[in-house]
């Protein structure tokens, strides 16, 4: 038998052996194409990560003004965290549109009374009453008044409602009127805050979603 057959045959021989074995390399570009979305994916998971963590962050935070020993001290934190949260949830209710008109008013003027009555109410309180406060989350949308309201966890009953208030006098135009209610006086009292003119065009409905920032 002539040798090159023989070789012809060895070579067939290996070939059916290994068939199913030995698995081609990938294309370089293929190779280029996983690697990018192993990248893409390992990113995605970073970021999602640090968003779960700067949210646990924010929790924490707001939560760090309970853990104070002096009654003081603890209405100081409580009157910090309920001011952001009325300015973060104000801003929520007004929209964009609203906003600009209301923003600077409602930050200087509108939050800090209402404040006050927080730290008010708190003062005739032990500190385990005032540790049990919280906020609501839920602005009211369309023509409902409700911006934030304070509340104790304990026994559910509501301390505070910051409000404002659609106004339409005849021929006048629109204007909003804040105004809060307080358990002090079984909520019976409109305590009025500050009333600022829109126009004579009917302003927008409130929102109930965050903003985009």
């Amino acid at each position: 038998m002539p040798v090159q057959w023989i070789k012809k045959g060895l070579v067939t021989l290996v070939a059916v052996l290994t068939f199913g074995l030995i698995t081609p390399a990938p294309p370089a570009h293929d190779l280029d194409k996983q690697n990018d979305q192993q990248n893409l994916h390992e990113s995605e998971t970073a970021r999602t990560s640090t968003h779960e963590q700067n949210a646990q962050q924010s929790e924490q935070s707001d939560d760090s003004w309970r853990s104070s020993n002096e009654k003081m001290q603890l209405i100081k934190g409580l009157s910090a965290y309920v001011s952001r949260e009325a300015l973060t949830q104000g801003k929520q209710k007004f929209g964009t549109r609203i906003g600009e008109k209301l923003s600077d008013p409602y930050i200087t003027e509108v939050v800090p009374v209402f404040i006050n009555a927080v730290k008010e109410i708190s003062m005739a309180r032990d500190k385990t009453w005032i540790r049990s406060l919280d906020i609501t989350h839920a602005p009211a949308a369309g023509y409902g008044e409700r911006i934030i309201h304070v509340y104790n966890t304990l026994s559910g009953q509501e301390v505070a409602k910051l409000h404002v208030r659609r106004n339409h006098p005849p021929q006048a135009g629109y204007a909003f009127q804040f105004h809060y209610h307080t358990v002090l006086d079984g909520f019976k009292d409109h305590h009025e805050i500050k009333t600022i003119y829109w126009g004579k065009n009917m302003p927008p409905k409130w929102r109930n979603t965050p903003i985009e920032t």
